[in-house]
């Protein structure tokens, strides 16, 4: 009789395990019906490092940060969180899990805390938006670069007029109360810092004054 062989089944290694979630949140009220664009809750894992969000646009989404999640949970905490690679020094928010710098060979990057200062790299002003924001209309979105940072992140700049805002002006990030605050990045925004004030008048600021007003007469008209 011919031999019988017999395969075994190697297991496979585990890279990760499947997180606990220990903390969950919810901000949806009871037989309410969302209309556009909510964050609805999260959840976060019982070490600390994962954090998922729920979202509902037309329907529910949930939103997995794996190793970026410490980034939203420092959100909660009024912190603005990067990463920096421990071989070049180069740190970054939007934050990256390994180093970009061909010469560091994709180094594992550690988690810093970031100052609360930034610079306008570069930004344009919103005359349209979607029903949920239509109120808030004319929204100046603007690509700040936080102090240390070798990149620039989005978010709103407040408490100035869209054709003052300049190139390479100074910020501060100003943070929701805590209560108000669901680890998302409209946790916080950008406003001028302390005692900036705007250069004088000119062509391109007239040029945008003129675009921009009648936004502001339009939006008197909503209800």
């Amino acid at each position: 009789m011919g031999e019988t062989e017999v395969l075994t089944t190697k297991k496979k290694k585990k890279f990760a395990y499947e997180p606990v979630f220990t903390e969950k949140k919810e901000y949806r009220p009871e037989n309410v019906r969302e209309v556009g664009f909510v964050f609805v809750g999260h959840e976060i894992s019982e070490d600390g490092n994962v954090m998922n969000q729920f979202l509902h646009y037309d329907q529910l989404y949930t939103i997995r940060h794996g190793q970026n999640s410490r980034f939203f949970k420092g959100l909660l905490d009024g912190k603005i969180l990067g990463t920096r690679c421990p071989r070049c020094g180069d740190t970054w928010v939007p934050v990256r899990t390994h180093c970009w710098n061909m010469d560091c060979n994709l180094q594992k990057t550690e988690w810093v805390e970031m100052p609360l200062k930034a610079r306008v790299h570069t930004w344009t002003v919103a005359g349209w938006s979607g029903r949920s924001s239509l109120k808030r209309l004319p929204i100046i979105l603007v690509y700040g670069v936080i102090e240390g940072s070798k990149v620039a992140i989005a978010n709103e700049l407040k408490n100035v007029k869209p054709w003052d805002v300049e190139f390479n002006m100074p910020l501060k990030i100003v943070f929701k109360p805590p209560e108000e605050r669901i680890g998302a990045i409209i946790d916080f925004h950008f406003e001028p810092e302390d005692g900036w004030e705007p250069s004088p008048m000119n062509k391109e600021k007239e040029r945008i004054k003129k675009l921009v007003e009648p936004v502001y007469e339009w939006v008197k008209t909503l209800k």
